[in-house]
């Protein structure tokens, strides 16, 4: 089975939420009082910090390679 990226996993999520303020615009829901939409907010919110902190980390990564490449040139 493919794993699914977390890019791909914000898409799909983003699309649900999406979904659910149509609903509550429909329904004339503040979101705020939604409750599906606010779940469905906050697991975007996590979402997005794990891309965050993994790119973070790539970055870390890549300078610690670089570093560890300079010196044995050096």
């Amino acid at each position: 089975m493919k794993k699914t990226s977390l890019y791909e996993k914000l898409e799909m999520e983003k699309a649900v939420l999406t979904q659910l303020a149509d609903e509550a615009l429909k329904n004339g829901i503040p979101f705020t009082q939604y409750d599906k939409f606010m779940d469905q907010n906050r697991k975007i919110d996590s979402l997005i910090l794990e891309i965050q902190k993994e790119k973070e980390r790539n970055r870390k990564n890549n300078r610690n390679d670089k570093a560890t490449s300079q010196q044995r040139s050096s």
